[in-house]
């Protein structure tokens, strides 16, 4: 079975299209096992983001929270918000997905609805995801309809287009019946994730080179200790150790579609040291990248 990937800018921007012009609206049923490794690697999109939980358990991440969703939880997630996610538990995970632009529930770029709910909500940083529970009410009612606007991806009859832009509308409405601090962003939020963002655009422009931590804060004006503090606070992982997994996780794709041997993967990564390459791989992923080639290699031929 081929492995599953998103393809992501250099400023880890998604670059999947997204349903069309005309109507702004993508549904996936994520399988996390058919991903690399498990997981889907830091990205962020301008589209908003809906999310239930089918079966098994995921860990995601934003820059500023972690959650474990369980079977039958759901999570939205904000416009431009960095996020990943993986497998949380042993056993398979799979999740469905609705990724959409804000234009699908506006009239008109200079709507009513544009202005009071869609810009403040997008532009309320500190309002990065919201989790829903089973055991509150509301909540349920917006996994079950989340289901309904599955469903009606699936049949595509006639009107579906209607169904889900009046799921997606009821959705908002009981945002701003239940959360209405989340339309009234705070001014100096999201300043750190910001910043954090344009430091992870600036590891994955330089991967091929070696990175020290001193010249990734000096490129950005802060001390090597806020640099530190940003990574951990936010990512839970050192600069150091972060730049370790992309270099892995980057390694990944052309492990498994391309002929290149695994020093020229290891160079083309920023691993100026096959062995070195070799043993971090092993570590992170529990098998040498040969085995994860040959691995790979099974599962394509398999499907």
């Amino acid at each position: 079975m081929q492995l599953a990937h998103i393809e992501i800018g250099s400023d880890l921007q998604e670059l999947t299209k997204h349903g069309s012009k005309a109507f702004p609206f993508q549904t996936y049923l994520d399988d996390m096992s058919l991903y690399y490794a498990g997981s889907i690697p830091w990205h962020w999109h301008r589209e908003f983001e809906l999310s239930a939980v089918v079966s098994g358990q995921v860990s995601l991440m934003t820059a500023s929270e972690s959650h474990i969703l369980r079977e039958g939880d759901g999570i939205f997630i904000n416009s431009d918000i960095l996020h990943s996610a993986s497998s949380a538990a042993d056993g398979r995970c799979v999740m469905y997905n609705f990724v959409f632009a804000p234009e699908l529930i506006q009239s008109s770029p200079d709507s009513l609805i544009m202005e009071k709910y869609l810009y403040p909500l997008m532009n309320n940083k500190s309002f990065s995801s919201y989790i829903f529970h089973r055991e509150e009410a509301w909540e349920a009612e917006c996994i079950r309809t989340m289901l309904s606007m599955y469903e009606a991806s699936l049949q595509k009859d006639f009107g579906y287009e209607l169904k889900i832009q009046s799921h997606i509308g009821s959705l908002f409405t009981a945002f701003a019946s239940h959360l209405p601090a989340a339309f009234a962003p705070a001014q100096n939020a999201g300043r750190e994730e910001e910043l954090l963002k344009d430091m992870l655009h600036y590891v994955e422009l330089h991967l091929q080179e070696p990175i020290t931590l001193k010249e990734l804060a000096s490129s950005f004006h802060v001390s090597e200790s806020t640099c530190s503090r940003l990574f951990r606070r936010h990512l839970s992982i050192s600069p150091f150790g972060y730049i370790l997994t992309c270099r892995i996780e980057k390694s990944l794709p052309l492990l498994s579609d391309t002929r290149q041997t695994i020093t020229e993967i290891a160079y083309v990564c920023g691993f100026h040291d096959t062995s070195y390459y070799c043993r971090t791989f092993k570590r992170m992923k529990g098998i040498t990248p040969l085995q994860f080639r040959r691995l790979s290699v099974s599962s394509s031929s398999d499907g």
